[in-house]
């Protein structure tokens, strides 16, 4: 089978959406010698290829439009032109990891969901966001034949609120990106993370936008609990970019005198020490979210050896299986005991740490790949 895979995420994606597209893309071209593989480039020209790493160890073929991708994405969705063929030649799937999908001739086009914010938690998001990201979702879905969903929930989530038909929802999860991993060297870790964060006392750790969405003031609220209980020697970093709770995070930090002790780091980017650094270096994560469609910082705090207290809704349960204490993300209370137990508990947090080594060991990308490679078989036997 002839596959064109989506390189928008590579290009243009940030965060999650980068890293895993690239992740999965990696392995399943280590992987698959039985499918022929095409990458499709569109926007203007670059020197470097941001995905050059992963031509550099595999001979994929590049169709490039050297063109805007507003002004592509304007004509696939107004005029549903040009074709993809017309770009790619005869081909039999394409494989969508961003969210904007092509008018094609003959060829089937596999669509990827992420998690459905939009549509299950819209009222936790600025209302410019849900309108936009729901125009973007349901121009995708007039041309998707299939769907790849991260998670059981997020594929629930689609059937429930944007009525698909489970016969066409595949599931993939993700794996942990390799650059999260247990440092051995801690004396060489605290000498860092005080060089970059001027840390210096023990510290509990969130990362993620600082949204209403990811309940970063459960977080707040939880940590002032943990305080009264005797646990006023840790900072809490919270480790993002701004989004919709952050005047609110930054108004609730100084009405408590918190300054000292809360530190918001901003956006850290991937590819450095920092972020593992921190993981590394935390007592403890926190992520109480009330959505997501797969939630890697928890996997990804675990494959550094660091304890996880996540909230027990959307389909942080699934990701994180019996490696993390969950609670409800509206009981800051409850959020509060569970950190205090894994800080107070010495044997249980052994437990816990063992627990999510082992589970982010299990989630890694090459398996994610031969989930993938049996999905692509599937809806090849369906063409047939």
């Amino acid at each position: 089978m002839k596959i064109v895979l989506d390189t928008i995420p590579l290009i243009y994606g940030t965060g999650a959406a980068y890293r895993t597209t690239c992740n999965l893309y990696q392995e399943l071209l280590r992987l698959d010698k039985k499918n022929e593989y095409v990458f499709l480039h569109i926007g203007r020209h670059l020197q470097r290829l941001p995905y050059s790493a992963i031509l550099d160890e595999n001979q994929i073929p590049v169709r490039k439009v050297f063109s805007p991708i507003r002004l592509i994405r304007w004509t696939w969705n107004s005029l549903s032109w040009p074709k993809l063929e017309q770009i790619t030649g005869d081909i039999d799937l394409y494989h969508v990891a961003g969210i904007i999908a092509p008018a094609t001739r003959r060829a089937k086009v596999l669509v990827t969901i992420r998690g459905i914010a939009t549509e299950v938690i819209p009222e936790l998001l600025p209302p410019e966001r849900v309108k936009s990201l729901r125009k973007v979702l349901r121009n995708a879905m007039a041309r998707a034949d299939y769907y790849l969903a991260v998670s059981e929930t997020t594929k629930k989530d689609m059937m429930k609120h944007l009525g698909v038909n489970s016969d066409i929802i595949y599931v993939v999860p993700h794996g942990v990106d390799p650059v999260f991993r247990y440092l051995t060297d801690r004396e060489s870790l605290s000498a860092r993370l005080k060089r970059a964060f001027n840390i210096v006392r023990p510290y509990f750790l969130y990362v993620g936008a600082i949204g209403r969405h990811k309940n970063v003031m459960g977080i707040l609220q939880a940590y002032r609990l943990l305080r009264d209980k005797g646990h006023a020697n840790h900072d809490l970093l919270l480790v993002g970019p701004s989004d919709s709770a952050s005047q609110e995070a930054r108004d609730f930090i100084r009405k408590n005198n918190l300054q000292d002790w809360v530190i918001m780091t901003g956006q850290l980017k991937q590819d450095t020490q920092e972020l593992t650094d921190l993981y590394n270096g935390a007592d403890c994560f926190l992520f109480p979210s009330y959505y997501e469609g797969w939630c890697s910082p928890p996997l990804e705090a675990m494959a550094c050896g660091t304890p996880v207290v996540a909230s027990s809704c959307s389909s942080i349960p699934e990701t994180v299986g019996e490696a993390a204490l969950l609670a409800d993300p509206d009981d800051p209370q409850a959020l509060a005991d569970k950190t205090s137990l894994l800080l107070e508990d010495k044997d249980l947090r052994a437990q816990f740490i063992e627990k999510g080594l082992q589970r982010a060991a299990e989630l890694n990308w090459r398996a994610s790949a031969l989930q993938l490679i049996e999905v692509y078989k599937k809806i090849e036997d369906q063409m047939l």
